[in-house]
C-alpha cells in the first residue's frame, strides 16, 4: 500500500513505515499536544522580482532541503505554504521526545537553507481532525500552537528560531535568550531565541544507562529494558544508540503488526547496503539462502510452514549472527513481537552478539526495570502519545473507551472496542484488576485524547449498559455516565429515583446521598428536591418535617397517628411495614406497640417488633435495650436479659433511657437474689421517678422505709403502683394486715396495665392468704396459674405453680405434674427442691432476696444459715 508521502509499504502495514501515517480506516478525531514548526523564507518576493522560473528552483530547493531536514528527526511534513513549510511533531503519530526533535530540526532547517531562513516553534494542544466534513481527505492540525508558530516564524530575524517557553520545558537541555515580543492576537509574550539543544539525558536514567554500557563488557547475551509506559526506555535506548561506538542494529515494532521481513531488509538496507548481494556472498547452502532471501522479503516462501517455518528461520538467523559479530542489536517497542522472532530469541547466541530489547512487561532472567515516573497534568498526554499511537487500531480504540469509561466491565469495553483490542492490552502488561484499568497515566492521556463529543457518545452508551443491569449498582454508574455525557437532568432522575427506593427501604443515609447528588445535578428542582430532603431528615431525627413534603401526604403516617390517638395495638402493627421510609417514626412504632402488647399481657408478641429494629437515635435504642431485657425476664431468658443489660450504650444521654435502663437492671437483680448489688449501688436518691419505684420493692424485702422513694415514686403513673405494694410488704412485715394495700395495688395495676405490679402484688396476696385463708389463697393461685400459662409470664407462671403445688401438697395431694419445669431463678428452685425433699446444695442462694428468701428457708426445717 503506497501512502501519501510516497513511501510503499507491505500490505500487513497498518502505519506507514516511513512518516507513520495511518494508512487504512476512517481518520478519526482527536486532541493531541504538538510541537509545530513553521519555516519560512525571508524575501521570497524578490527572488519572484527576478522571475517566476528562477524564483521556484530556489524556493523548490531550499523547501525541499527543509523538509529533508524534518524527516530525518521524525517530523511530518504537513503543509507546502508558498514560500514556507508546517511541520508537525506528535502526529499523525507520536515517537516521543517531540518538542526536543522539533527544536533540533528547526535549527538544521534554518541553518542548512540555501536561502535566508527563519522558523517558529511551539507546542501545545490542537485538534487532529479533518477540516470540512473530510473533504480534503486528510486531517488538519487545528489549534493555538499552529498559530503561535507561525507569528513567532514572522517575528524571528533570518537565520534564527523562536519557541515558546512550553517548548523549553518539555525539550530541556536547550539554550537560549529570552526576549519579550508582541504576537498578533497573542497580545506580549515571552518568547526564546533557540541556540543551541544539548544531548541532555535525565539524571535518573544516568545509572541505567552505565548498566547497559556494563552489560556490553560480557560475552555477549540478552538484557531486557523493561518498565512501566512513558517511564523513559525509548529516551534510554535513544541516548545508548547515539553512544554507541561499534556495530549495531536497531529493529523498531517489531511486532505482529509490522511485517518481520520488512524490518529486516530495512535494517540490512542501513547497514550492509543490498542486502540480496549480502545474502549471496554468506557461506550458506541453497536452501538456507532461500529461507534467508524469504525473511527478508526477496523470494517466496519455502516449502515450510508453521512451526517448521518459525524454528527453521530462528536456527536460520542464530547462524547468521555468526557472520555478523561482533554485533549489538537493540528491539524497540517489542511489546507483542512477533512468533518467529520469540522462538529466536529463546535460542543460545554466538558470543560476541549482545541484545538489548524493549517490553515493558519482564519476560528474561537478565532485566533492567525502570521505575514509574510521575507526570504533572499538563504533560501526561505529551508523555503518553508514543504508548497510544504504538497499539494497534483495536488495542488503541480499547485503551481510549477504557480511559474515557473508568472501570468499565470487560464485557461493555469488548462490545464498544472488540474482545481482540483489550486482550492485546492485557498481552502488552496495560491491564491489571477487575474490572481491567489502565495505568494512572496512560489513562489520563487517553481521556484528554478523546474529543468532547466523542467522550459524550461513550458515556451515553455506557448508561444504557448499566440501566439494564439489575441491583442498586447498575442504576447509579448509569447516573454518573448521565452525568459525564452532560445530560445532567436524566442524571438527576436516576438520583432522585435511587433515592426513593432507598428510602422505601429504609437505608434513608443512603437515600440521603442520593439526594444531595440530585440537588447538585438539577438545581431547577430545588423547591421539590429541598422538600424531600427536609423529609428525610426529620425521618432520621434531624429537624421537623416539611409542610408540603411527602411526609403530609403519607397514608402510613396517618395511620400511625391514629394508632397513637386510639392506643391500639393493631394499629401500630399494620403501620410497621409502611414505616421502613421512616426510621424513626418505625423505631418509636416498634417501642410503642411492644409497650401496649406487653401492658395487654402479650410478652411473646411484644418481643417481636424489637427484634428487627431499624436505624435509631442513641436514646431509642437505649429504650429498646431496656424494654427488650425485660420481656426476657418475663419469658424466663435471664441469660438473654443479662448480656442487653451488660452491653454497652455510647452516645445515649437521655436521662428517661438511662433511668428505664437502670431500673430494668435494678428488676434483674432482685429476680436473680442479687439484693445486696442494688442497695450498695443505690444509696443516694435516683434523680428519676421510674427508677425510684423500681428500687422500692429491694427496700422493702429488708423492711425498710424510704419516704424520700415513696415520695419520687409517687410522680410516676407505674410508680404509684410499686409504692403501694412495698407499702403492703412493710405492713405485713410489721405485723398488720396488708390485705387492702395489696387490692389497692392491684386496682392500680389493672387500671394502668402494667404485668409487672399485677403478678408482683397478686403473688404476694395469694402468699399472704395462704396460711390466714387458704380457700383463698387457692382461688388465687388457679387464676395465676391459669392467666400465666395463657399470657406466658415465664418466672410469675412459676411461683403460680409452687403456689398451686405448696397448697395441694400440704392437703396431701399429688403436685409432680405442677413442678415438671426447670426453675429460672434460684429463688424457684429453692422452693421446689423443698417441695420435691430434695436437699438444697447452697441453702445461701436465697439469702439475696431478703425477707421473701428468708420464707422460703423457713419452708424446710433442715435448711440451717451458717454461723
Amino acid at each position: 500500500m503506497t501512502c501519501t508521502c510516497g513511501q510503499k509499504n507491505p500490505p500487513e502495514a497498518v502505519f506507514c513505515m516511513a512518516c507513520g501515517r495511518l494508512l487504512s480506516g476512517a481518520l478519526k478525531e482527536e486532541r493531541r499536544i504538538l510541537s509545530v514548526v513553521f519555516f519560512d523564507l525571508k524575501d521570497s518576493t524578490r527572488l519572484l522580482a527576478q522571475g517566476v522560473d528562477q524564483a521556484y528552483a530556489a524556493l523548490q530547493e531550499a523547501l525541499l532541503e527543509a523538509a529533508q531536514e524534518a524527516r530525518r528527526r521524525g517530523g511530518f511534513v504537513h503543509r507546502f505554504l508558498g514560500d514556507g513549510l508546517l511541520v508537525l511533531f506528535g502526529a499523525p503519530r507520536a515517537q516521543g521526545g517531540e518538542a526536543r526533535r522539533a527544536l533540533e530540526a528547526a535549527l538544521a532547517m534554518v541553518q542548512k537553507s540555501p536561502a535566508p531562513a527563519r522558523a517558529g516553534v511551539a507546542t501545545g494542544e490542537v485538534l487532529w481532525t479533518p477540516l470540512g466534513s473530510g473533504q480534503a481527505g486528510e486531517a488538519t492540525a487545528v489549534g493555538l500552537a499552529v498559530n503561535l508558530a507561525e507569528r513567532l516564524s514572522k517575528l524571528a530575524p533570518p537565520g534564527e528560531v523562536l519557541a515558546d517557553a512550553r517548548t523549553l520545558r518539555l525539550a530541556g537541555g536547550v539554550r537560549a535568550q529570552a526576549q519579550r515580543v508582541e504576537a498578533a492576537g497573542f497580545g506580549p509574550l515571552e518568547a526564546y531565541r533557540v541556540e543551541g539543544v544539548e544531548k541532555a539525558l535525565p539524571k535518573e536514567l544516568e545509572e541505567p544507562l552505565r548498566a547497559l554500557f556494563a552489560f556490553l563488557e560480557t560475552p555477549g547475551g540478552l538484557l531486557q529494558v523493561a518498565g512501566p509506559p512513558a517511564s523513559g526506555k525509548t529516551l534510554l535506548l535513544k541516548a545508548f544508540l547515539d553512544r554507541l561506538d561499534r556495530s549495531f542494529v536497531h529493529l523498531a515494532r517489531m511486532n505482529r503488526e509490522t511485517p518481520l521481513r520488512y524490518t529486516l531488509h530495512e535494517a540490512l538496507a542501513r547497514w550492509v547496503g543490498d542486502p540480496s548481494r549480502w545474502a549471496e556472498g554468506l557461506p550458506l547452502g541453497a536452501e538456507e539462502k532461500a529461507l534467508l532471501l524469504f525473511s527478508l522479503g526477496l523470494a517466496p516462501r519455502p516449502p515450510l510452514f508453521g512451526p517448521a517455518l518459525d524454528e527453521g528461520l530462528a536456527a536460520l538467523w542464530s547462524k547468521v549472527l555468526l557472520h555478523l559479530r561482533p554485533l549489538v542489536l537493540v528491539l524497540t517497542d517489542l511489546h507483542a513481537p512477533d512468533r518467529t522472532l520469540l522462538r529466536f530469541l529463546r535460542l543460545p547466541l554466538p558470543e560476541g552478539v549482545h541484545v538489548v530489547l524493549e517490553r515493558r512487561v519482564p519476560f528474561l532472567e537478565n532485566v533492567l526495570v525502570l521505575p514509574e515516573k510521575p507526570w504533572e497534568d499538563e504533560e501526561v498526554l505529551y508523555a503518553f502519545q508514543p504508548v497510544l499511537d504504538g497499539l494497534p487500531g483495536a488495542a488503541r480504540e480499547a485503551a481510549l473507551v477504557l480511559s474515557v469509561l473508568e472501570e468499565a466491565p470487560w464485557e461493555l469495553v469488548a462490545a464498544m472496542a472488540g474482545e481482540e483490542g483489550l486482550g492485546r492490552l492485557e498481552e502488552e502488561g496495560l491491564l491489571s484488576g477487575e474490572p481491567p484499568r489502565l495505568p494512572k497515566g496512560l489513562r489520563e492521556a487517553g481521556k484528554r485524547r478523546v474529543p468532547e463529543a466523542v467522550r459524550r457518545a461513550w458515556h451515553l452508551r455506557a448508561a444504557e449498559f448499566y440501566r439494564s443491569r439489575p441491583g442498586r449498582d447498575g442504576p447509579l454508574r448509569a447516573a454518573h455516565h448521565l452525568a459525564q455525557a452532560g445530560e445532567v437532568l436524566e442524571a438527576a432522575k436516576v438520583h432522585r429515583a435511587l433515592a426513593h427506593a432507598a428510602w422505601d427501604e429504609g437505608r434513608l443515609e443512603e437515600a440521603l446521598a442520593h439526594l444531595e447528588q440530585a440537588l447538585a445535578l438539577a438545581p431547577g428542582w430545588k423547591e421539590v428536591l429541598l422538600a424531600e430532603r427536609q423529609d428525610l431528615l426529620a425521618s432520621l431525627g434531624r429537624g421537623l418535617p416539611h409542610p408540603q413534603g411527602p411526609r403530609s401526604q403519607d397514608p402510613v403516617l396517618h395511620l400511625l397517628a391514629e394508632a397513637r390517638r386510639t392506643r391500639e395495638a393493631a394499629l401500630y402493627l399494620r403501620a410497621l411495614p409502611g414505616l421502613r421510609r421512616y426510621p424513626l417514626e418505625e423505631a418509636q412504632a416498634r417501642l410503642e406497640a411492644a409497650a401496649l402488647l406487653w401492658r395487654s399481657f402479650r410478652p411473646r408478641e411484644a418481643l417481636l417488633p424489637l427484634l428487627d429494629f431499624p436505624q435509631a437515635p442513641p436514646a431509642l435504642l437505649v429504650h429498646r435495650q431496656a424494654l427488650l431485657a425485660g420481656l426476657f425476664m418475663d419469658l424466663g431468658e435471664y441469660a438473654k436479659a443479662q448480656v442487653l443489660l451488660e452491653a454497652p450504650h455510647p452516645g445515649a444521654d437521655d436521662p428517661e433511657a438511662l433511668a428505664r435502663l437502670e431500673a430494668t437492671w435494678v428488676r434483674f437483680q432482685l429476680e436473680t437474689g442479687q439484693l445486696r448489688q442494688v442497695l450498695r449501688k443505690t444509696r443516694t436518691p435516683p434523680p428519676h421517678p421510674w427508677l425510684a419505684a423500681a428500687l422500692l420493692p429491694a427496700h422493702a424485702l429488708i423492711g425498710q422505709e424510704r419516704p424520700d422513694l415513696n415520695q419520687l415514686a409517687q410522680t410516676h403513673p407505674d410508680g404509684r403502683g410499686l409504692h403501694v405494694l412495698t407499702q403492703g410488704f412493710l405492713a405485713w412485715h410489721r405485723g398488720e394486715d396488708p390485705v387492702p394495700l395489696f387490692k389497692e395495688g392491684l386496682r392500680l395495676a389493672r387500671a394502668l396495665p402494667n404485668p409487672y405490679v399485677f403478678h408482683m402484688t397478686a403473688s404476694a396476696l395469694a402468699l399472704y392468704l395462704w396460711r390466714r385463708s387458704p380457700k383463698r389463697a387457692r382461688a388465687l393461685s388457679q387464676f395465676l396459674l391459669r392467666h400465666t400459662q395463657k399470657t406466658g409470664f415465664a418466672v410469675h407462671q412459676e411461683l403460680a405453680r409452687l403456689l398451686r403445688a405448696q397448697l395441694l401438697f400440704e392437703e396431701g395431694q399429688e403436685v409432680g405434674h405442677l413442678l415438671a419445669f426447670t426453675p429460672t431463678t434460684p429463688l424457684t428452685a429453692a422452693w421446689r427442691n423443698r417441695l420435691l425433699g430434695k436437699a438444697e446444695e447452697d441453702p445461701s442462694a436465697t439469702w439475696g432476696y431478703g425477707i421473701l428468701g428468708r420464707w422460703v428457708l423457713r419452708l424446710e426445717p433442715s435448711f440451717k444459715r451458717p454461723s
